[in-house]
């Protein structure tokens, strides 16, 4: 609960979060939405979700899809 906490902290992260929420989207789609942001940083904010326990990650082919984990 603690690093689910820590994560959402961040506003780029809420907004991740809110991305995924209903959809299944592809990082790039993702990075794509904060046009200032870094494909560099945004990676970091998916590794910090994905570790804390709110997002899930599958691949397909080379494209890596995220969703937010409701669970």
């Amino acid at each position: 609960m603690d690093a689910a906490l820590k994560a959402l902290a961040e506003p780029r992260r809420r907004e991740i979060l809110r991305l995924v929420w209903t959809r299944e989207l592809p990082a790039t789609d993702i990075a794509d939405h904060f046009g200032e942001v870094t494909r560099s940083a945004i990676s970091q904010h998916l590794a910090v979700l994905k570790t804390a326990g709110l997002l899930t990650e599958r691949r397909d082919g080379a494209r890596r899809l995220y969703r937010a984990d409701r669970n």
